[in-house]
């Protein structure tokens, strides 16, 4: 396993609720990568909550303009469509293939956080 510090890890400190996020994606999806989707369909459900938090809580005033808010609300709608595929009992195609856009729509984020830190 590769270990390495993210832009979510190290500059979401001021956002606890995206560092949540991130860290429950990254112990769900690295396994998903490798075949294991056992912890994507435990923890889905708590994935799609914190998802909603975020949408709800709320967001660092450097990171809070409108941008950032439709991918957020994205996140959710995405990382919901991924619990209903969970919940339906869909295939691992159709269940990995969600799980990459939740997790791109994540990085989108991270990467538009990181354009603000400058």
């Amino acid at each position: 396993m590769i270990t390495a510090t993210s832009f979510g890890q190290a500059k979401f400190n001021d956002w606890p609720e995206m560092r949540t996020f991130n860290s429950i994606l990254a112990e769900t999806f690295h396994p998903a990568e490798e075949g294991d989707l056992k912890p994507i369909k435990s923890r889905s459900h708590e994935l799609f909550q914190n998802a909603k938090l975020i949408n709800i809580s709320p967001m660092p005033e450097k990171y809070d303009n409108e941008a950032v808010r439709k991918m957020v609300k994205k996140l959710v709608k995405e990382t919901d469509k991924l619990n209903a595929l969970i919940v339906r009992d869909e295939q691992s195609t159709a269940v990995m293939k969600q799980l990459n856009v939740v997790h791109d729509t994540y990085h989108e984020i991270a990467g538009m956080c990181k354009k603000e830190e400058k």
